[in-house]
C-alpha cells in the first residue's frame, strides 16, 4: 500500500510545479488568486450524495471517468 503524502510534502511539490511551469512571478500571481474558504468536506459530502447508495456513487463516478 502507498502511503499518503504530508500536507507540507504536496504544498512543497505543488509549489515546486508551479514555478517551474509558470515561472516564479506567474506563479505568485496565481497564487494570490486564490481564495480560501474554511469547509465542513463532511456536510458537503452529505449534501452531494443524500439518499445515494454507495452503488449508485460508485456507477456515476464510473460513467464520468468513462467520458473524460
Amino acid at each position: 500500500m502507498t502511503e499518503m503524502a504530508s500536507d507540507l510534502e504536496i504544498r512543497k511539490k505543488g509549489l515546486s510545479i508551479l514555478f517551474k511551469t509558470l515561472g516564479e512571478v506567474d506563479a505568485l500571481r496565481f497564487l494570490s488568486q486564490i481564495t480560501y474558504e474554511k469547509r465542513d468536506y463532511l456536510k458537503l459530502q452529505d449534501e452531494l450524495f443524500a439518499g445515494m447508495t454507495v452503488e449508485e456513487i460508485y456507477k456515476k463516478a464510473k460513467e464520468y471517468c468513462e467520458k473524460k
